[in-house]
């Protein structure tokens, strides 16, 4: 899927990446064992079968000139069912929120789900047993003592392989 994304400011990036780690040292899949240089902390705004020019600029022009935006960080959140995502929730404002469904409308003949609500979220791992979610949950007891900001915005294109910087 092609996806349009907020980016986290460095530090926040870092304590991310220390829950990825976290989980790696205790065996449970993790986000951060897949090593591309494409592969970073994000929130997806939208994803989508493709991001037309149109829709790129659009992103652009509203969520650009909001960063870098201050959010709080949210608790933990399963998603699935028989292979589940782990992820922490990232707490924004309406206003924010607004702007994203706006841009879902707009997205509605190439969203991935038109339908479904956005959560912002930052991902941190994937097929995850349940038999698992204990130990995922003690490993990552404590919420990152560094408050996030959304720092940039980016376009990822799964075909090309490319992630193209769009603001921040």
């Amino acid at each position: 899927m092609h996806s349009i994304e907020f980016t986290l400011d460095d530090v926040s990036d870092d304590a991310v990446r220390a829950d990825w780690d976290a989980l790696l040292a205790a065996g449970l899949p993790s986000a951060g064992a897949h090593r591309s240089a494409s592969n970073r902390p994000h929130v997806t705004v939208l994803a989508a079968t493709s991001v037309p020019d149109v829709l790129q600029a659009a992103a652009t022009a509203s969520l650009g000139p909001l960063l870098p935006l201050p959010v709080r960080w949210g608790g933990l959140v399963l998603f699935g069912n028989r292979r589940l995502v782990l992820a922490r929730l990232v707490e924004v404002d309406r206003a924010l929120t607004d702007v994203v469904h706006g841009l879902h409308e707009d997205a509605v003949d190439v969203a991935a789900d038109p339908h479904r609500a956005w959560v912002p979220h930052v991902t941190l791992c994937r097929r995850l047993d349940p038999g698992q979610v204990g130990t995922a949950l003690a490993v990552l007891r404590t919420v990152p003592d560094v408050a996030p900001t959304l720092a940039g915005l980016r376009r990822w294109n799964p075909e090309h392989r490319t992630v193209t910087p769009l603001a921040g």
